[in-house]
């Protein structure tokens, strides 16, 4: 293999319980975002914007819809003269990772085939852009064995991301894992939580994990980290200041998708230089009939609207019948939403058909779909698959996992069906 500087490592198998029936199937990094992305794009294509075309995917056994979805990473420019994106499962027969640590140990064979000098180590399901480059920058400039990035944060959340202190140097003091018991104060540079990305010299971080033989290191930040601080190692924080997510619940999940409908938007998708791929679908092809309304919203791919959406995210395959609203909401590919059917503050999953004369998000309704675990604020679950039938009334903060399974509907049928019932010719719909 060619040899290269740098190479990546996607942690890319969390396991998402916040989200729900979405994660049931596969790890939070391929849930669908922004209508035509999944959240592991990021992660792939920050790679490729910074010159990173080594990485390696790490995940249990063999997650066949992944693994069908990153291919070779040719998706994202990766493929090519040795380079690429490679799918690292558990291997079959054996156990599964059982922690990130442990992931990256079983793959130092892999790694070694490159002979880096540095690995970045990715969390595969944030939502975030950035130039690892200037980043490894920052590391060679410190002569540093290890850089954690990190983001400020208010001080109520670092319970839930864990905590860095840095000096006025950026060099790290202190390190606290999510949820400690008493969380740090910070320092005089603000308040830092460790965003999913590190950068270590190979050579310093393999030697940690050979000389782990009781599999006492985990996590990165939480285990790693505070036995190099220890050690005496030189360790530094590179602080980013842009847009930054951790899709870990159900709200952060719509509350980012919701981002991108800001006027001016909190995060571009298509930044040119810097666009998350795959690139975007093409454009948007809506059959629009004289009742159907689209405003302030993000769609991608092939749709037939014919009620109103409003300041929603829609992926591809899409029907919103006559009389149907969908308001604040995230629907996921492949989605039927019957007629007069109201849809408020929802994200519904894959595969799913909502009846007729259906409120989901309703102030009042029915209770026995509530979950505390799940949804919070006002926001409700629709599972992937799952058939709503006709006159259900669902309470807002509700969530629907399980249940009748739709049958699927064949969206191309619909659509030609669907073109002799506009009132108007079919328009192709565009936003920004």
């Amino acid at each position: 293999m060619k040899e290269r500087e740098c190479i990546a490592m996607i942690l890319a198998d969390g396991c998402g319980a916040g989200l729900g029936a979405l994660t049931n199937c596969s790890g939070k990094s391929t849930v669908v975002y922004g209508g035509s992305h999944r959240i592991i794009d990021f992660a792939l294509s920050n790679c490729s914007h910074s010159g990173i075309d080594v990485i390696g995917v790490l995940t249990q056994c063999l997650n066949g819809g992944l693994g069908a979805y990153v291919g070779d990473g040719g998706r994202w420019n990766l493929s090519g003269q040795g380079g690429g994106a490679f799918m690292l499962p558990s291997r079959k027969n054996e156990i599964n990772y059982r922690c990130p640590v442990d992931a990256v140990y079983r793959n130092i064979g892999f790694i070694e085939e490159f002979s880096p000098e540095y690995v970045c180590i990715l969390s595969g399901d944030h939502i975030y852009k950035m130039d690892y480059a200037k980043m490894l920058g920052v590391h060679k400039k410190n002569n540093a064995d290890a850089t954690i990035a990190v983001v400020p944060v208010p001080f109520c959340e670092l319970g839930q991301y864990g905590s860095v202190d840095i000096d006025e140097d950026e060099k790290i003091l202190n390190v606290q894992p999510p949820y400690a018991r008493f969380p740090s104060l910070g320092t005089a540079r603000g308040k830092f939580a460790p965003m999913g990305v590190h950068i270590f010299n190979w050579n310093t971080l393999r030697r940690y994990l050979i000389a782990d033989d009781r599999g006492s290191l985990k996590d990165f930040v939480s285990d790693v980290v505070p036995a190099m601080l220890f050690a005496g190692e030189r360790l530094y924080a590179h602080r980013f200041e842009g847009y930054w997510r951790d899709v870990e619940t159900l709200e952060s999940l719509w509350k980012s998708n919701m981002d991108l409908l800001d006027d001016p938007p909190a995060f571009v998708l298509d930044e040119k230089g810097h666009e998350v791929f795959p690139a975007h679908l093409g454009q948007i092809s809506c059959f629009a009939g004289g009742t159907g309304t689209v405003d302030r919203s993000i769609l991608s791919g092939l749709h037939v609207i014919l009620g109103r959406v409003e300041h929603s995210v829609l992926s591809d395959s899409v029907v919103v019948e006559k009389g149907a609203e969908v308001v604040d909401s995230i629907l996921m590919p492949n989605v039927y939403v019957g007629e007069n059917t109201k849809i408020y503050k929802t994200v519904v999953g894959p595969n799913v058909k909502i009846m007729n004369d259906v409120e989901i998000g309703a102030e009042n309704g029915a209770s026995h779909f509530l979950s505390d675990r799940i949804c919070a604020n006002g926001v409700s679950l629709i599972g992937p698959g799952v058939y709503v039938p006709e006159n259900t009334r669902v309470q807002k903060n509700s969530c629907i996992e399980n249940g009748l399974f739709a049958d699927n509907f064949d969206f191309h049928t619909v659509c030609l069906d669907r073109r002799y019932e506009t009132c108007v010719p079919p328009v192709l719909l565009t936003t920004a």
